[in-house]
C-alpha cells in the first residue's frame, strides 16, 4: 500500500510505501528527485513541481494533506539528534575512562617514563593513550554537534513561523507567481503570432522566427524530417530560426510543420505555467490565513500613517529608536532620520515586514506631551521612554563533563611526553594509598617524599590529608615540575647529596631506587631527617640485604606480592618497611 502527502508548511511532497518499492518503479521516484529518508520509512521530494505531483498522483491515485506540523517533525528529528548525541557522549566517557585506565595515578599533561625494565610497555602506553585521549575528544565533539543540531531543528521550525518571516515567504512566492503570468502572456502572444496568418508563408515563419518572444529548440532526425541537399543534414537540436534555413530549398522543416510545433509548445508550456500558478495561489491562501491567525505584521495591527513613527533601528548605549514616518507607500513607509549618518539627514524606504513596531501620530502626540520622547537634535527621531543599558553577552554555563573534555584536548595538542627517567618504577595507586595509611598522617605534619618520581605518594598524602604540608626532591626536573604545583617545597637535586638544609620531618613516605642497595642507602638518610616520634614508610626490595639491614630496626615488615611492579616493567619482590624515630 503506498500513500502520498503534500506539506504546505515546507512544500515537500512525500511517498510512504509499506512495502519495498519495484526496481522499476523505484528508478522513477528517484529519477523525480525523490530522497529517501531511512528514520522516517518515507520518500520525500525538496519542493513540489508538476512532474512530482503527477507519479504520486499515478502511483498513488490522490495526494493527501501532510499529518504532521513543521513543528512536529522538527522535534522527532530533535530527538534522533538528542539520541545520537547521548550515543556519542557514552563512548566518549568510555574513552575516556579507557585513557584513565591506562594513566592511573599519572595526571594528564605528565610525561610517560622510560629508561628502565618498561621502557616497552611505557612507549606502547604513550600510543595508547593518545589514541584514546583523540578518541574521546572526537567522540565528545561529535556529541556537541548533535546537540546544537537538535536545538537549531527546533529554532528553525519556530523561525519558519514568524510573522516576518512568513511575510516575506509571500512576498517572495508572489514574485514567483507574476514570474508564471508572465511566461503565460508571452506564450499566449506567440500562440497568437503564428496563427495569425493562414495559410502560413515561408516569409511570415521567418519573420516570426525573428521577433517571436519564444524559441523552441528541438532534434530534427532525418527519420522524422527527411531532406535533401541543399538543405542541412545536422539531426543535432537547432531552433526554429535554424531550422528554417535561409531559403526555402535549405530549410530542414516547413513552416506549416514549424506552426504546428510552436503551437503545440506553446499550448504546452501555457498548461505547465498554469499549474505553477494554481499551486502558489494555494500557497498563498494557506501562508495569508497563517499570518492572520498570528495576528500578522505590527503593520497590520496598527496601519502606518503619516506623521506617526516607526521602530527601525537600535543603539547600544540608548535603547531602541524610533523615525517619523513622511510618508506611506503602498507596501513601505519612508522616513527621514540622520542616524549613524554623521548628522546629515536622508531618507529611506523601509519595508512593512522590516517595521518592528509602530506609532499613529496621536500616539506620538501623547508621548511628546506625557514627556516620554526624548527628540534627536535635528528633530528627526527620538528614543521613546528612559534609556536602555547595553546588552550584556550571555555566555553558557559550562558543565563538568565540557570542562573534563575540554581539558583533555587542551592536553592533546601539546601531545603525549616521552622522556628518560632510569631506575623509575612509579608506585600503583593502591600500594601509594597503603603507605600513607601506615603513616598515620595527621593535620599540620611535616611530610617529605625524597623521590618524589610522578607523584603518586604525594597525591596519596594530599588525597587522604589536604592540610598536611608535603616537601618533594625528584632528581629529574621534568618529573618535578609536573607536581611542583602540589607540594609546599620542592628541590630539583640528588636526595643523598641533601642534609640537614632541608629541614626535619614528621613524616617520610617513599619508593627509593632499588639498582644495587640504593634504596637502603636512601632509607637510612631519610630517617635521619625523623623528628622524635616521626615515621618512615617506605617500598624496598624484599632481598637479604634489606632484611638485614632494615629488618631488625623496623617496627613493621610487610611483604608484598610478587607482580606488585608488573605493570611498571619489572617482577621485583619488595616489602614495605616502617620506622619509628
Amino acid at each position: 500500500m503506498r500513500t502520498a502527502t503534500y506539506s504546505p508548511e515546507d512544500n515537500k511532497l512525500r511517498l510512504y510505501s509499506d512495502t519495498r518499492l519495484a526496481r522499476e518503479v523505484y528508478d522513477r521516484v528517484k529519477a523525480a528527485g525523490f530522497i529517501w529518508a531511512p528514520k522516517q520509512e518515507l520518500f520525500v521530494a525538496p519542493m513540489w513541481t508538476p512532474a512530482r505531483e503527477d507519479l504520486l498522483t499515478e502511483l498513488c491515485g490522490e495526494i493527501g494533506d501532510e499529518d504532521t506540523s513543521l513543528v512536529d517533525r522538527a522535534e522527532e528529528r530533535a530527538d534522533r539528534f538528542e539520541d545520537y548525541s547521548d550515543r556519542r557522549g557514552t563512548e566518549a566517557e568510555r574513552a575516556h575512562a579507557a585513557v584513565e585506565r591506562i594513566t592511573d595515578g599519572i595526571p594528564l599533561g605528565q610525561p610517560i617514563l622510560i629508561g628502565h625494565h618498561s621502557e616497552r610497555h611505557a612507549r606502547r602506553d604513550a600510543e595508547r593513550i593518545e589514541n584514546g585521549m583523540r578518541k574521546a575528544v572526537k567522540l565528545w565533539e561529535t556529541s556537541k554537534y548533535w546537540t546544537d543540531r537538535a536545538a537549531g531543528a527546533i529554532s528553525h521550525a519556530k523561525y519558519k513561523e514568524l510573522p516576518a518571516v512568513r511575510a516575506r515567504r509571500i512576498k517572495g512566492l508572489e514574485a514567483d507567481k507574476r514570474k508564471r503570468e508572465r511566461e503565460i502572456a508571452e506564450a499566449v502572444a506567440t500562440l497568437r503570432a503564428w496563427r495569425k496568418t493562414a495559410p502560413i508563408t515561408y516569409t511570415r515563419a521567418r519573420a516570426l522566427a525573428n521577433v517571436a518572444g519564444l524559441s523552441f529548440y528541438r532534434c530534427y532526425p532525418l527519420s522524422e524530417y527527411p531532406r535533401n541537399p541543399p538543405a542541412s543534414q545536422y539531426e543535432g537540436s537547432m531552433g526554429v530560426w535554424s531550422a528554417l534555413g535561409d531559403t526555402p530549398e535549405e530549410a530542414v522543416i516547413s513552416p506549416a510543420a514549424v506552426r504546428l510545433l510552436v503551437g503545440r509548445g506553446c499550448v504546452q508550456i501555457i498548461r505547465h505555467a498554469r499549474r505553477w500558478v494554481a499551486h502558489y495561489e494555494n500557497r498563498l491562501a494557506y501562508e495569508r490565513a497563517m499570518l492572520g491567525e498570528s495576528g500578522g505584521l505590527p503593520t497590520d495591527k496598527k496601519g502606518p500613517e503619516k506623521g506617526g513613527a516607526c521602530q527601525c533601528w537600535a543603539s547600544p548605549g540608548f535603547g531602541k529608536g524610533w523615525s517619523y514616518i513622511k510618508k506611506v507607500n503602498k507596501v513601505s513607509v519612508t522616513v527621514e532620520d540622520n542616524w549613524g549618518n554623521g548628522g546629515r539627514n536622508f531618507t529611506r524606504t523601509i519595508p512593512f515586514d522590516k517595521l518592528k513596531r509602530v506609532m499613529t501620530a496621536a500616539e506620538v502626540a501623547e508621548a511628546k506631551a506625557a514627556g516620554r520622547l526624548a527628540e534627536n537634535f535635528t528633530k528627526t527621531g527620538f528614543f521613546l521612554g528612559e534609556p536602555v543599558a547595553p546588552r550584556q553577552p550571555v555566555v553558557a554555563a559550562e558543565s563538568g563533563d565540557d570542562a573534563k573534555f575540554q581539558a583533555l584536548a587542551e592536553t592533546l595538542k601539546a601531545g603525549v611526553k616521552v622522556v628518560t627517567a632510569p631506575q623509575l618504577f612509579p608506585t600503583p595507586p593502591e600500594i601509594a594509598r597503603r603507605v600513607v595509611e601506615l603513616a598515620e598522617i595527621r593535620e599540620g605534619h611535616t611530610v617529605l617524599e625524597p623521590s618524589a618520581g610522578t607523584g603518586n605518594l604525594v597525591r596519596a598524602v594530599l588525597d587522604t590529608c589536604p592540610a598536611a604540608r608535603v616537601s618533594a626532591v625528584e632528581i629529574n626536573p621534568t618529573l618535578l615540575g609536573s607536581i611542583s604545583a602540589q607540594v609546599m617545597n620542592s628541590r630539583c637535586a640528588d636526595f643523598l647529596e641533601c642534609n640537614s638544609d632541608l629541614g626535619t620531618f614528621d613524616r617520610v613516605v617513599m619508593n627509593p631506587p632499588f639498582c644495587r642497595g640504593a634504596d637502603i642507602e636512601h632509607v637510612k638518610h631519610a630517617f635521619g631527617m625523623l623528628k622524635p616520634g616521626g615515621r618512615l614508610v617506605a617500598i624496598v626490595a624484599n632481598g637479604p640485604r634489606q632484611v638485614e639491614e632494615l629488618g631488625e630496626v623496623c617496627s613493621q615488615w610487610l611483604p608484598l606480592p610478587d607482580d606488585t611492579f608488573k605493570e611498571q616493567g619489572t617482577n621485583v619482590r619488595t616489602a614495605i618497611v616502617v620506622l619509628d624515630a
